[in-house]
């Protein structure tokens, strides 16, 4: 979670309780029950007794029903797909990051009357611009300085997401926690699913993080190559370390189950969003480790 870990022990703590509860007051509406469980969660932050003020968490769930699976996601966590195409592993995005380089994101924080700058422009070292044009998590960010959403006139909150649990203050300036919602059928050429967190994605792109899942046949042993990887980009470009996740599953086809389904990969919502801008992979070293 973003300034503390009190919201996403929160989120982890009672999210199956919440989608219980939400599932029997939407009982025929699957996903108005799954959007209700994070703004239900938001809400329990809010009330909560930690401060939650300047504290939020990001989210990326997957919710499986046979061989169909919901995404859900709120900020710049991520889900993939790697699928077997003409003998390759190729990643597709299950989810699309909801951070300022997005545009119809930044309009909508500008509509709930936040501003959208980067560090650099908030303390006047660059003039204000919105050429914040990235394709998803596979362009390469040189400058390090993402956009961000703040008060107006005001030094914070500072966030690089546009949506979260909790985070009370951002959420006056539209950081809400309104999940986007991805359907997916499993079809034959599926390979595995892989759910990671931001720090993750911070450096490595969809496809490098495929590609390195697709050597190994143990996904812990996948995850935990991923997770090294991860963690040594991030002690080459900065002073810290953030959040670095991930959870992942390979799927076995069983022909019983339905699974071998003559079909084309296809991810309905995502596909559609992937086109817009979202955050790309960073390759610039800090001002601090400068």
């Amino acid at each position: 979670g973003g300034a503390g870990d009190d919201c996403s022990y929160f989120v982890r703590d009672n999210i199956e309780s919440e989608l219980q509860y939400q599932l029997k007051q939407h009982p025929t509406d699957f996903d108005m029950a799954y959007r209700e469980t994070f703004q239900g969660l938001s809400r329990g932050c809010h009330e909560a007794d930690f401060d939650d003020s300047m504290s939020g968490t990001t989210a990326i769930c997957a919710f499986f029903d046979k061989t169909d699976i919901v995404i859900a996601n709120i900020g710049d966590s991520r889900a993939i797909v790697g699928d077997l195409e003409d003998g390759k592993i190729v990643a597709h995005a299950l989810s699309t990051d909801q951070t300022p380089y997005r545009a119809d994101e930044r309009e909508r924080i500008k509509a709930a009357g936040g501003v959208v700058m980067s560090m650099d422009m908030l303390e006047g070292v660059i003039p204000y611009h919105e050429n914040w044009g990235m394709a998803l998590g596979e362009e390469v960010d040189e400058e390090g300085d993402p956009p961000r959403v703040w008060k107006p006139e005001q030094a914070y909150p500072g966030c690089a997401y546009t949506r979260a649990i909790g985070d009370a203050i951002a959420e006056e300036v539209g950081v809400n926690a309104d999940p986007e919602l991805t359907h997916k059928s499993l079809a034959a050429d599926d390979q595995f699913i892989v759910l990671a967190s931001d720090g993750v994605w911070e450096f490595l792109t969809n496809q490098a993080v495929a590609d390195m899942v697709s050597k190994f046949d143990d996904p812990l042993a996948a995850c935990r190559s991923v997770v090294a990887e991860s963690y040594r980009l991030w002690l080459q470009y900065e002073v810290r370390t953030d959040d670095i996740t991930m959870i992942m599953a390979y799927i076995e086809h069983n022909e019983g189950a339905g699974l071998m389904k003559k079909r084309k990969s296809e991810v309905d919502a995502a596909k559609a969003r992937s086109a817009m801008n979202a955050k790309p992979v960073r390759r610039a070293v800090s001002q601090e480790k400068k």
